[in-house]
This record gives structure tokens, C-alpha cells and sequence, in this order.
């Protein structure tokens, strides 16, 4: 019967250990099976190993021997020769009378008045997971060799359920780390900054070494192959803020080329657990103090060979542990975020580099904006299809367009004259056609403002080159108004030249002829009384052509005049007084207004008052019927006086007024076109201006304005 339930309770110990990965259950049912297999011993323990090489109590029965809880008690092999000899030996040993062997601890052996002690190693292929004890109070136990074997089994039923649980937790273990960094792994890849890759390492490696004092220091990013570091980021779950941490590191000036723990772990790229940095001389003690720190784990994040920096993970305030376990995982929680660090730092360093490439663009677009509107040439860009890409300000304002409406617009914009589009669209074309042609074409053209109104410009068409063909091309063209009126000047110029020498010419060939037949109708109308009012019409009409002659000679060569100071009122009442009979035959009434301040100046009287007189005159004559002119001077600023004559004549059109001044052009009947040249003439040599204007209530009004100067000016 005994048999029979000794094989009983072994085989409901084989499917408990089968079925159970409780190890604290397993092995209380191999306690309770033993002390129902010995009945003579009063305590079994099971005692498993410790870091410090000692055994602690686990399970036992009882659970409570003379007031003291298994789990309270220690074997020691350095003090216990019968634990010493289980360990090396792997064999039970049973001590029958505790007396007569000096092995075991007396302490125990007294207090537990063991008088008989059986002990067994707990050992599975040459493995010692633990050690069972087996005693009596008092007396012995006289333990038969059938019951010793029976023991030993469930001892190794023990190892068995110990390795199998071990095993089961490795196996739990590795899936937990292989999870967490499966985990870290997905996080990390989900991370486009540096910040977030540094703080989802924290976390991991703050979880694994149940630590969250963790900061990082970094190579500096513009030089990853140098030597430059710098305290980058720190956990905010730390004890210390990442402004106070940056602070201090920046107070103690830490040098990391001269710190010997930093330096081992960046040469050797392997990590380093100090664990009392008082009793190791590598860290830097000052640093250490300084942040309270008593232990420190530094590890090198390290990716295809280079070191971007390290993870110190430290503990304040009281020394730290860790597994080795644990420390391989922190590990490998820092190698998969130095991958993932270093495609972040390169990325951001490429981005770092097309940010100032692109800032650079920048200016350089800005510079050639600037340029471009700076530029006082009208200046725009035609695509392929004709659209203008590009426009300057210049252009703009010369073509009555604000630069918006341009962009996009149809370079024919520009060109709605009558047949003009062509011109320059065959050009454009046959230039597209050459396609490689990188010669510029310039020529002379009419552009259309948006009021249509034509502006001579001469323009440049250049193609735009792009590996070797065309593109586009650049329109730069200038507004040459002023060299038109300019050319058109010399023109007037040349004219009035030809016409001088040809005056000159005249005028000698008349004059001397004329002045003997003068001299005879003088001495006929002497002795020929009777046909005196005859010879008077004659006379007349010589002198009128004397007087034609004279303006001739005035054009062909102009007298030399001596400017002088003179007040210019004077020289207006003169020629008012000289003019006011013709005014009252035709009864026009001449009014002056004129304030007494206008200063003297530098002028040639004569010239003056031959200039107001012709201005004058053909006032006069273009009131048929009467009328008042007006004379009205005043000062301009200080170095400019206006005379304005504003007279109640039939007025002169548009076209009109842009010729007067021209040779030989008159809007009378019996006029040569002389006096009003000779006078634009006048004023012209004074530098002073003149503007005729014919107002829509009828009339003209002559502006003559002349500058105020002296003989040194």
C-alpha cells in the first residue's frame, strides 16, 4: 500500500509539473509530498540561490519554525561547510547524528535542535537550482535508504519543475523583449524629428532599467565626424529640468575630450555601468557632485560605425543595480534609435543644407528683383507660346500698366498698331525657329500703351538658352521719346541753317537793289508832286520788305547781344506804350498786372522787347473784333518769372500750336512764319521756356517764363 501511494503521489507530481508554471506551487507540492513520504521528519525547506551566493528559504512545511518564517532564513556556504559541500559535491548528504559532525552551521543546529539533518542540491545537468533540508526537533531520523531514494526523486522533480519554469520565463522574457523592441522599432519609424526619437528612447529605456534620469549628448550635427559634443536633451521625467541640466553643464565648462568614462565609451563603443563613482576614478567626480549622482550607465549610440553620441542613464541621490539582462536591452533599445537617429540628423542636416541653398535662391531672386526693378529699362520675358512670363516695374509705368496685368498677357499686348504685331511676331518666330541662335536682335519700333497711345522704343529681343535650346527670350527696351524730339530739334535746326544761308543770300541780293530804287522814287516823288500818294504806297511797300529782309538777316546770323541787369517791368511798359495806338485802332484795351518785387535781370533789353512785341502783335491781330489782353507777371519761386499774355482771339487748335515756331508757318494770311520763330529764338537764348495754350472758352494764352540770373550764374 505504501508503494502504491508513493506512485501515486509521483504521478500526480509529473502532471503537476507538466501543467504548472507556478514555481511557488510546484514546489510546495514537493514539500508537502515529501513530508507525507518521511513521517518522521517535522521540516523540509527548499531554499533557492541568491546574487550574493547564499540561499534563502521558499517553501517549506511548516512555514513557521520556532516564530521565524522560512523566508527569513539564510544559509551561507561561507559559513556552513555542509551547504559548501552540497554545492561542489551535487550529492545529498545525510548527517544521522548532528553531534558527531562538525559541517553544519551550530547557530541553526542549536536553535532548531536538530539532531539528524538530511540536505540535497537541487541539479539538472550539472545546474544547481537550489538546496532541500530535512530535520527532526530533538530526535533523530533514522532515514532508511528506500526513503532516502524517495526523496532524492522529488528532488529531482524539483529541478525539473525549476529548469522547466526557468525556461518558461526565459522563453516569456525574450518574447517581452522582443516585443518591447518590435514596439520601439514601430514608434521610431513613425518619428520625423530628433525630439521625438529622443523621447521615445527615453521612455523605453526609462521602462526597461526602471530608471528615469536619462539625457543625451550629441555630436554636433554640422560635424559628424569631429569631436564635438554638446548636452543635447534631457528626460522630462528626470529629476532634473532639461534648462536647469543645459545650465549647469554649461557652469562646470565640461571638457569631453578630458573625460576618461565618455572617451572609453566613444572609443570602445561599448556601454559602461559604474556603479559607485566615488570608487571609479574615469567619471568626472566635479560633474558628479555637482548633479548628485552616485551611479552611472553610459551607452554609445552608435550607427554604421559612428558614434552620434551617448545615453548617460544615472541615478541620484543612492547607488543603483541593474541585471545584465536588463542592461543588453536598454542596449539594444539605443542601437535601433541610433539607426533611426541618424536618418533623422542626416535628413535634417539635408534639409539644413537645402535650406540655405534655398535661402541663398532666395537672395539671389531678391538681388535680381532688385536689379530688375532698380533697372530704369523697361525689361520683360516672353515664353514660347508669346505669354510674358516676367515684367519690371519700368516696363509697367512706360506701357500705362500695373505689372500684374502683364503676367500672362500676350507679348501683341503691347503691339495693337495697325500691321506692327507682325513684325515683331515673324521676328520672335524665325528667332524660336533657329532654336540654339543665342545672338540678341535690337532694332527701332512703336509699343502701344494700354490708353493707345504709340511710344517710339528701340528694344533688344534675346533668346533665352537652356542646354542648348531656346526657351523663351528677354524683351529690354527704353523709351526714346526724347531722342526723337531731340533728332527732330537738329532737324529743326538744320533746317533753320539752310534756311539762314539761304536768307542770308536773299536778303544781300534784295537789298542793295532795293535801296537804289528807293533812292530814286525819293527824287522822282520830289519833282512829282502830283502822284505824291503813289510814291507813298511804293515807299511803304519797300519798307515792308526791307523790314522781311531784316528778320531775314535775323535768322541767317543773329546780332550779338550784351546781356545786362535790367528790370523787366520797364521793359513791359515800353512795349505796351509802343503798341498801345495799334491796340486803340482796333480797339483792344491792353491791362497789365504785375506785383513790384520782380528783381533785376540779366537780359538782352532789345531782344526782349522785339520777342514781346511779336507776342503782342499777333495777339492783337487775331482780335478782329476787339477785346482786352491781359498781361500778368509774377515770380514762379525765386529764380523764375512768368509773363503770361491771355488775349479774347479766335483761339488756335491743337495741331496748330504744336508748329508755331516753325519756319515759314503762320496762321495769317499775309505772314511769313518769322516773328514767332525769331521770338521762341529770343526767350530760347534767355534759357527760358515758352507755352501757348488755347483754352475751350476761346482765346490763347502765351506763357513766356525766364529765369532770374546774374552775370556770374
Amino acid at each position: 500500500m505504501l508503494d502504491q501511494a508513493r506512485y501515486v503521489r509521483l504521478a500526480e507530481m509529473c502532471q503537476l509539473i507538466n501543467s504548472n508554471r507556478d514555481l511557488r506551487s510546484v514546489l510546495d507540492a514537493v514539500a508537502t509530498a515529501i513530508s507525507a513520504e518521511v513521517a518522521r521528519c517535522n521540516s523540509v525547506g527548499i531554499y533557492l540561490p541568491q546574487e550574493d551566493g547564499g540561499f534563502r528559504g521558499y517553501v517549506g512545511k511548516p512555514n513557521h519554525i520556532n516564530g521565524v518564517t522560512l523566508d527569513e532564513l539564510l544559509v551561507d556556504p561561507s559559513t556552513d561547510q555542509l551547504v559548501s559541500d552540497l554545492i561542489h559535491s551535487r550529492k545529498s548528504i545525510y548527517i544521522p547524528d548532528t553531534s558527531v559532525d562538525g559541517r553544519p552551521d551550530p547557530r541553526p543546529i542549536e536553535m532548531f535542535q536538530i539532531k539528524s539533518l538530511f540536505g540535497l542540491p537541487i541539479t539538472y545537468e550539472n545546474d544547481l537550482y537550489g538546496l532541500v533540508f530535512l530535520f527532526n526537533y530533538g530526535v533523530e531520523m533514522n532515514l532508511t535508504p528506500e526513503e532516502m531514494q524517495s526523496i532524492e526523486a522529488y528532488v529531482n522533480m524539483a529541478a525539473v519543475a525549476i529548469r522547466n519554469c526557468k525556461q518558461f520565463n526565459h522563453i516569456q522574457t525574450l518574447l517581452a523583449e522582443k516585443q518591447l523592441l518590435l514596439d520601439v522599432t514601430r514608434e521610431l519609424a513613425h518619428c520625423s524629428t530628433t525630439e521625438q526619437i529622443l523621447s521615445t528612447c527615453f521612455r523605453y529605456v526609462g521602462q526597461v532599467l526602471n530608471n528615469r534620469n536619462i539625457g543625451v549628448h550629441l555630436c554636433d550635427i554640422t560635424a559628424l565626424n569631429g569631436t564635438r559634443f554638446r548636452p543635447a536633451k534631457m528626460s522630462k521625467q528626470s529629476d532634473w529640468t532639461e534648462e536647469d541640466w543645459k545650465k549647469t553643464h554649461s557652469e562646470i565648462k565640461l571638457d569631453y575630450n578630458r573625460d576618461l568614462l565618455f572617451q572609453e565609451v566613444i572609443q570602445k563603443k561599448k556601454a559602461i555601468f559604474v556603479q559607485d563613482v566615488d570608487q571609479d576614478h574615469r567619471p568626472n567626480h566635479t560633474a558628479c557632485h555637482k548633479f548628485g549622482i552616485k551611479s552611472i550607465f553610459m551607452l554609445p549610440l552608435v550607427a554604421m560605425g559612428q558614434v552620434l553620441g551617448t545615453i548617460p542613464v544615472v541615478s541620484l541621490g543612492e547607488i543603483g543595480s541593474y541585471t545584465e539582462v536588463e542592461m543588453m536591452l536598454a542596449q539594444s533599445v539605443v542601437d535601433v534609435t541610433a539607426t533611426a537617429l541618424s536618418n533623422v540628423i542626416r535628413m535634417e542636416y539635408l534639409e539644413c543644407i537645402v535650406a540655405e541653398r534655398t535661402s541663398e535662391l532666395e537672395e539671389k531672386t531678391k538681388l535680381f528683383q532688385l536689379i530688375l526693378n532698380s533697372a530704369g529699362e523697361g525689361i520683360y520675358g516672353l515664353n514660347l507660346k508669346g505669354r510674358i512670363t516676367f515684367c519690371n516695374p519700368s516696363a509697367a509705368e512706360m506701357l500705362g500698366y500695373e505689372v500684374s496685368e502683364l503676367i500672362g498677357a500676350s507679348y501683341t499686348t503691347i503691339l495693337t498698331g495697325p500691321n506692327d504685331g507682325e513684325v515683331l511676331k515673324n521676328h520672335f518666330l524665325t528667332l524660336l525657329e533657329q532654336n540654339g541662335c543665342q545672338q540678341a536682335s535690337s532694332c527701332d519700333y512703336n509699343f502701344y500703351r494700354k490708353d493707345g497711345k504709340s511710344i517710339p522704343v528701340e528694344y533688344v529681343l534675346t533668346p533665352i538658352q537652356e542646354e542648348g535650346r531656346t526657351t523663351g527670350a528677354v524683351v529690354t527696351f527704353k523709351d526714346i521719346t526724347d531722342r526723337k524730339n531731340t533728332e527732330e530739334i537738329i532737324r529743326k535746326a538744320d533746317k533753320l541753317s539752310v534756311i539762314g544761308e539761304l536768307a542770308a543770300g536773299v536778303a544781300h541780293e534784295i537789298r542793295n537793289p532795293l535801296t537804289t530804287i528807293r533812292g530814286f522814287i525819293q527824287l522822282l516823288q520830289s519833282r512829282a508832286k502830283q502822284d505824291s500818294a503813289n510814291f507813298g504806297i511804293m515807299l511803304d511797300e519797300l519798307d515792308r520788305i526791307n523790314f522781311i529782309i531784316s528778320e531775314l538777316l535775323f535768322v541767317a546770323k543773329p546780332e550779338d547781344v550784351i546781356f545786362k541787369n535790367k528790370e523787366l517791368l520797364p521793359i513791359l511798359n515800353n512795349v505796351i506804350l509802343l503798341l498801345q495806338a495799334q491796340a486803340t485802332m482796333n480797339n483792344v484795351q491792353l491791362i497789365i498786372e504785375y506785383v513790384t518785387d520782380i528783381p533785376e535781370m540779366l537780359c538782352g533789353e532789345n531782344q526782349l522787347k522785339q520777342a514781346f512785341i511779336n507776342i503782342l502783335k499777333n495777339a492783337i491781330e487775331s482780335m478782329e473784333h476787339g477785346g482786352t489782353i491781359r498781361i500778368r507777371v509774377q515770380m514762379d519761386d525765386d529764380k523764375h518769372v512768368s509773363i503770361e499774355f491771355a488775349d479774347q482771339g479766335i483761339g488756335i487748335s491743337a495741331e496748330r500750336i504744336k508748329k508755331l515756331g516753325e519756319p515759314f508757318y503762320t496762321t495769317k494770311e499775309k505772314g511769313f512764319g518769322l516773328g514767332l520763330m525769331i521770338t521762341f529764338q529770343i526767350v530760347k537764348r534767355h534759357q527760358g521756356t515758352i507755352r501757348i495754350a488755347s483754352p475751350e472758352n476761346g482765346g490763347t494764352l502765351v506763357t513766356v517764363t525766364l529765369p532770374i540770373l546774374t552775370h556770374e550764374e
